[in-house]
């Protein structure tokens, strides 16, 4: 009984904080073409102009 009662309580617990270490990995990384221009221009103008 007890092993089903952590079973429980820690499935749960684990899949979300699972989930929220995918889901950050995923954001840091998803950078749009339009995202690295706007990167790049910004650091012309900081240091050519």
């Amino acid at each position: 009984m007890v092993m089903n009662f952590e079973i429980i309580i820690f499935t749960p617990i684990f899949a979300a904080f699972l989930g929220f270490i995918v889901f950050n990995i995923l954001k840091k990384r998803k950078r749009s073409a339009k995202s690295i221009y706007k990167l790049i221009d910004d650091l012309e103008k900081k240091y050519i102009y």
